[in-house]
């Protein structure tokens, strides 16, 4: 925890104008890069909240994968550790005794598994966090998912380090975060001028209906400002500016990825048996 206050004191009290300027800088940089290679000149249709938004939804995508891993591995390890907690009362054959006795009796039991529980849960995450850099290439979206997992092995790094490395690690993560956004962008750059992606966005403009859909039109859905949404057709190689004054009818439509993930971690088994004893 103050390793946290440390860092939010660093980007926010302490160096707020370093940050707002690392902020302007990483947004007008990939905007450049990305909008430049389909020839728009995006910076007549940017205003300051779009250059703000940018890296800080990067940022908090990051941030939420790693903050969704916790929450998932700290129920299933709780899980497991209170069926180890069982099997250690049996073995010493205490279990049906901790059964008989009260609240405040059970507590002070239970607090003599809380360190190793700590020790345990830390250790836990560094070496799957070890092992996942030989599984982190197949999964989904990993132009997120690699940069989370390099932030979070850092993060790791620093609770268990004796030495506090917290001057070290703080560039380390920015440096990370600045660099695959960048490549995220080129990669971006590269894959929406060749190949039809699964975006869906419909609109209507001018009487004229709008489309992304896949067996419908080649347009790309290439993003958008406060002001305009951009599309590209590669089939004749055109960028295509929309005002969003002159559209109505504006659809997106939702890709159900975070459904099927939500779904697939509400079905793991040791998840299912935490819901049924919260239900019990």
């Amino acid at each position: 925890m103050d390793d946290l206050k440390k860092i939010f004191r660093f980007f926010t009290k302490e160096n707020i104008s370093i940050t707002l300027l690392i902020i302007y800088s990483i947004s007008f940089v990939n905007y450049y890069l990305y909008y430049k290679s389909f020839n728009i000149p995006v910076f007549n249709y940017l205003s300051i909240p779009d250059l703000v938004y940018f890296p800080l939804e990067y940022i908090f995508q990051i941030v939420l994968i790693i903050l969704i891993y916790e929450i998932f591995f700290f129920i299933v390890f709780s899980i497991f550790w209170t069926i180890y907690e069982r099997i250690v009362l049996i073995i010493r054959k205490k279990f049906f005794y901790y059964l008989r006795l009260d609240k405040t009796q059970k507590a002070r039991i239970t607090d003599l598994f809380e360190k190793p529980f700590k020790n345990g849960l830390t250790g836990s995450k560094f070496i799957i966090a070890l092992l996942g850099v030989f599984f982190i290439g197949y999964l989904p979206n990993k132009l997120l998912f690699i940069p989370a997992y390099f932030v979070y092995f850092i993060y790791l790094t620093e609770i268990m380090s004796d030495k506090k490395m917290l001057n070290i690690s703080i560039p380390m993560v920015t440096v990370i975060i600045i660099l695959c956004m960048i490549f995220t962008t080129l990669y971006n750059s590269y894959t929406k001028r060749f190949e039809k992606d699964e975006y869906l966005i419909s609109f209507i403009e001018n009487n004229e209906f709008i489309t992304t859909e896949k067996c419908k039109s080649n347009l790309n859905y290439l993003g958008e400002t406060s002001t305009n949404i951009f599309l590209y057709d590669i089939e004749n190689k055109v960028s295509k500016i929309y005002s969003k004054s002159k559209i109505t009818n504006l659809e997106i439509q939702n890709t159900s990825s975070l459904d099927d993930i939500i779904l697939k971690i509400r079905d793991f088994y040791p998840i299912k048996i935490f819901r049924e004893m919260l239900n019990e």
